[in-house]
């Protein structure tokens, strides 16, 4: 009997280590790829040394240096679309909101961690708020993938009850979870008349868009639209309005309150 439950907690052990194991590669992968896109940020942004007075009147330096950097650019964008295109050509595909059961999916991959596969959560909320910042502000823009997977590790070491949890109070932990460990690191200009990150801070806007269109779809409302980017254009706009109110809720951290907000705002379409 013994020897039964010491095998037992071998496992155990094992099974916990492995779990671990997992897990730290999956932040380490994710902690590469930010160094990588981090640098590319910077890149970008010398890129547009000589962009200044209508590029006339540059100094030598600062042309050479944007001529260098603009070169370095399409390097790495080269080498970064030959790597997905050879090992996984399905990275930058957005998990569809539209997918039936999506926000099932994506509370189930919080606690799952992957050798091989970027957990689901990570993946959804990482290419939505690419998308979301895409349309609100102009490049460079930095969002941190190691740090949306902070989040999904956050909201794997809660403790949750053994009662079916409700979608509103799900996403109001999540995006609680999301804000705090900051993905999106730097947004750019804001594109043309839209000023959505100028009016709010980027993290609370861009991650309430994602958290509420996946409510919205999971619903099966955008009966209408297949397109991912338009759908979250009218996700910004409806939840324009109470994007205040979403922000006063998560600096007192009210889980309650923001559980409330998003069924008033899945009420309203």
């Amino acid at each position: 009997m013994g020897a039964v439950k010491g095998s037992i907690s071998l496992m155990k052990i094992e099974f916990q280590t492995a779990n671990t194991l997992a897990a730290h590669a999956v932040c380490v992968a994710a902690g590469t790829r930010d160094g990588l896109r981090t640098a590319q940020f910077y890149v970008r942004d010398m890129s547009r040394a000589d962009s200044g007075n209508e590029r006339r009147n540059v100094a030598f330096l600062s042309g050479l240096v944007a001529r260098m950097a603009r070169l370095a650019d399409r390097f790495m964008t080269w080498s970064a679309n030959l790597a997905i295109a050879l090992f996984l050509p399905s990275w930058r595909k957005l998990p569809s909101p539209f997918a039936p059961g999506m926000m099932n999916e994506v509370a189930e991959a919080i606690r799952k961690n992957s050798l091989v596969h970027n957990p689901l959560f990570n993946a959804y909320f990482f290419r939505a708020a690419i998308q979301i910042m895409g349309r609100y502000s102009e490049p460079p823009y930095l969002l941190l993938e190691h740090r949306v997977d902070a989040a999904r590790r956050l909201l794997a070491s809660e403790k949750i009850t053994a009662l079916p949890e409700p979608e509103t109070n799900f996403l109001a932990r999540t995006l609680l979870a999301l804000v705090e460990t900051a993905a999106v690191a730097r947004v750019g200009k804001p594109k043309g008349s839209l000023r959505l990150f100028e009016d709010t801070e980027p993290n609370i806007a861009t991650f309430a868009i994602a958290c509420v269109a996946l409510l919205f779809a999971e619903e099966g409302k955008p009966i209408a639209i297949q397109d991912e980017d338009e759908f979250f254009a009218i996700v910004g706009a409806l939840i324009l309005p109470r994007l205040k109110d979403i922000s006063a809720a998560i600096a007192k951290r009210d889980v309650a309150g923001l559980s409330r907000e998003l069924a008033r705002i899945k009420a309203m379409y």
